[in-house]
Order: structure tokens, then C-alpha cells, then sequence
């Protein structure tokens, strides 16, 4: 991280906590994260989301451990997190420059308006607080956890278990209303009935998930491919 990046980080930080107080204390907009989150309530539905993101970045290969305490979610990106200036979110977001780290510490915002790309850290990665307060994301440049929804805070220590080429989340069933085993039970039901996951998505070939004593794997191949009428088919 550059000087100009821990100084733009520390600013953010700034921003997201005073935003966040608002949001808790102020009635006319403290349902507004509520109304976010309850948008992609379905069962585990942040997984599909998370995938999409892979994707996004060019990964090939995205992985899932599930632990009784949370979820790991590690994938092989090609494109790392990156912050943009504070000062400038709302023209980045229209000249579609924003941070990664803007984004995803962002309500109902995206850093991808692209046809190639589907909303990366949009409203959908919102999801994932149906099952954590305090996502941690560890990448080559940053390693930070999101509190109270919106806030990014530095943190200490990278994740030992993180190659230098990958990007990996974690997200510990800390949440008050919801049990672990019951988030353990929810996750795990839905990794095991994936639909299709790598269908849609161009780059991503290969999605794989354990826990203590499963583990399975979803793949993509190209066995053929022909271009007829400028049209291309792929089996």
C-alpha cells in the first residue's frame, strides 16, 4: 500500500464510520441497510454473487471451506483491490473508476457498469451480511474487515494460508440472530446444490468446496468449438 493509498484508506474509513452512526441513529434512514440485505435474503444466495466477482477479476479456479466458525472463500484472480480517492466517488462511479474499496463499503452501489462484467461489489455482495457482521478480505495490497456494514478497517495481520496470487475472504458466523450451526447447515446445503454455477461465467472453470469430512468440486470444460456464420458454438 502506497502513502497515497493509506491516506486515502484512513479517509474512507473516516467517512464510512460518520455514515454509519447516521444510518444506526437517525429513524427516517435506519431501515435503509435492512431493506438492502432483506433484497437477497434467499438461502445462502451471496455464494452465486461471490462467484460472479471471481469472475469478474478473471479467475479460473474458486474454492470454499466451510469451518464450523465461517467460510473461506478463496479464488485466483488476476486483478487485486484498489482504492480510489474519497473526494471523487460520485464522479468515479459514473466514469466507472471507483475502488474496489469504495465499493464494496458502498450501499446499493457498483464499481461495473462494463457489458463484460455483472455488478462487482454491487448490491448483490450485500448478501453476505445475512450470515456475518464483519466480512474480512485479504488480498495482495490490502487486508481489511468491513464493520457495522460499511466501515473499512485495516487489519494487522495477512492470512497465513493465502498464496501471493490469490484473493481470500472470510466470513465468521458472528451474527447474534443466527447460530452457527444453522449458517454451517444453510451454506453447506447450498454448496452441495450449486446449479450450473460455472454456466454463465466466461472465465471461471473450476469451483470446489470442503469442510471437515466433504468436499466436492464443480467443473467447466470446452470439448469442441465451431464458427459458423460468424456465429461460435461451444460443447
Amino acid at each position: 500500500m502506497t502513502e497515497q493509498e493509506k491516506t486515502w484508506f484512513e479517509d474512507l474509513h473516516k467517512r464510512r464510520n460518520s455514515t454509519a452512526k447516521t444510518l444506526k441513529d437517525d429513524f427516517a434512514v435506519g431501515n435503509i441497510w435492512n431493506s438492502v440485505v432483506e433484497k437477497y435474503s434467499e438461502q445462502a444466495h451471496f455464494i452465486y454473487e461471490l462467484l460472479q466477482n471471481a469472475d469478474d477479476v478473471l479467475a479460473t479456479k474458486a474454492y470454499f471451506n466451510l469451518d464450523f466458525d465461517g467460510l473461506y472463500f478463496t479464488h485466483n484472480g488476476k486483478k487485486n483491490f484498489w482504492i480510489s480517492n474519497p473526494d471523487c466517488e460520485k464522479e468515479d462511479q459514473i466514469n466507472d473508476k471507483l475502488g474496489d474499496i469504495n465499493a464494496i463499503t458502498a450501499v446499493a452501489q457498483s464499481n461495473k457498469k462494463g457489458q463484460s462484467t455483472i455488478g462487482k461489489f454491487g448490491v448483490g455482495f450485500k448478501a453476505v451480511y445475512s450470515y456475518t457482521d464483519t466480512p474480512h478480505i485479504y488480498d495482495k495490497y490490502f487486508q481489511f474487515k468491513i464493520e457495522r456494514f460499511i466501515v473499512p478497517v485495516l487489519l494487522d495481520n495477512d492470512l497465513p494460508r493465502r498464496r501471493e496470487d490469490e484473493t481470500t475472504f472470510f466470513f465468521p458466523f458472528d451474527k447474534s440472530e443466527m447460530s452457527k450451526t444453522r449458517a454451517y447447515e444453510e451454506i453447506l446445503e447450498k454448496l452441495k446444490r450449486l446449479i450450473f454455477p460455472t454456466l454463465f461465467l466466461s472465465k471461471l472453470e473450476k469451483i470446489s468446496w470442503s469442510t471437515f469430512n466433504e468436499s466436492g468440486s464443480y467443473r467447466k470444460e470446452l470439448l469442441e468449438s465451431n464458427l459458423i456464420q460468424d456465429i461460435k458454438f461451444c460443447n
